[in-house]
């Protein structure tokens, strides 16, 4: 399917902007830094690399026919994709946009769990992930790929 990248592109061009509002108010709060470990911190760091793993492998099927028509993928949709091309591109799109709150959520984790315990190592290492799953979420050739 032939698409218009302008949108896919524009998403993620405007996907940092929130972790700088992330940073900004980390900053602000004037938390002191407490770098011991916390059972909420490793909670919050398992949790928030497992997203951005999730985001990072699945970055690249979403653009499969064969994945996005999936029974398990269009119940997270809720829709069935057909072959109708605006409505395949509906469905990538959707999964798209998913994929990239999956790598926000580790940025999150990491900004919460620094406001409550200090941790700034474990923030660090979460946008870290985050910024790593954006990169894998650059939206790719998105041309025909049957299978």
């Amino acid at each position: 399917m032939k698409t218009n990248k302008t949108h896919f592109k524009l998403i993620w061009f405007g996907f940092p902007v929130t972790k700088l509002v992330y940073a900004y108010l980390a900053y602000s709060n004037q938390k002191e830094i407490n770098n011991s470990f916390q059972m909420l911190s490793l909670v919050f760091l398992l949790i928030g690399i497992t997203t951005s793993c999730v985001s990072m492998l699945l970055s690249k099927k979403i653009y499969k026919k064969s994945f996005y028509e999936n029974k398990i993928v269009t119940s997270f949709l809720s829709r069935q994709a057909a072959s109708n091309e605006d409505t395949a591109l509906s469905a990538i799109f959707s999964l798209f946009a998913m994929l990239l709150g999956l790598a926000e959520s580790a940025a999150l984790f990491g900004f919460v769990q620094y406001i409550m315990t200090g941790n700034l190592i474990v923030a660090g290492i979460l946008f870290a992930f985050c910024f790593i799953a954006w990169i894998f979420n650059y939206p790719s050739n998105q041309d025909s790929e049957e299978e």
